[in-house]
């Protein structure tokens, strides 16, 4: 994708919360990749609008009956990842894996007139891959960050990822490439 014939784009980050980063489904995977997000912003130093979405659950939530509790509203586990808390960015409080369903995302990117957006976070092969699959059904075109991206699974990483590619027609690319498109 060449920056001098894009629409506007959007980065949006997926979940990098406590309760999946370093709370009850986080990993040392997670931590990394939290971090390398972090990184990653700050170099891009405001070149990319930013979404940050934030898996946030009411008590007795459908959802736990499949996890346990988690992201409960209110509590910490819902907040984004202290590492990212710096950064300006929409957020954006969803319920449900997709992040477009049930929330404003669509009408925020849409009234910023976006129409491609990069995709990271956790878990790739959960709540991103409904997010990729919403914005796909939204015609959006979807580049995911690989590296900025992990499971709470490992084993379904890869997998999440080939099938991103082949079902939604994702660009599978790593940050330090996101990094050079963005300039």
């Amino acid at each position: 994708m060449e920056r001098d014939r894009m629409t506007e784009c959007a980065w949006v980050v997926v979940d990098l919360v406590n309760d999946f980063v370093s709370g009850k489904f986080g990993s040392p995977g997670a931590v990394e990749v939290a971090r390398k997000t972090s990184s990653v912003i700050s170099q891009l130093n405001g070149k990319v609008e930013l979404v940050f979405t934030l898996d946030t659950h009411i008590l007795n939530d459908p959802e736990f009956r499949v996890w346990g509790e988690h992201c409960v509203e209110g509590t910490a586990g819902s907040n984004l990842y202290p590492d990212l808390e710096k950064f300006n960015g929409f957020r954006i409080r969803k319920r449900h894996y997709d992040a477009f369903y049930n929330t404003d995302l669509d009408g925020y990117l849409r009234d910023k007139k976006i129409e491609n957006l990069y995709i990271s976070g956790i878990s790739t092969d959960i709540c991103v891959i409904h997010t990729v699959a919403g914005a796909f059904f939204r015609r959006y075109s979807v580049s995911l960050i690989e590296d900025l991206c992990t499971s709470i699974d490992p084993k379904n990483h890869d997998l999440a990822v080939s099938y991103m590619k082949e079902k939604y027609g994702a660009r599978i690319i790593d940050s330090s490439t996101f990094v050079e498109e963005m300039f």
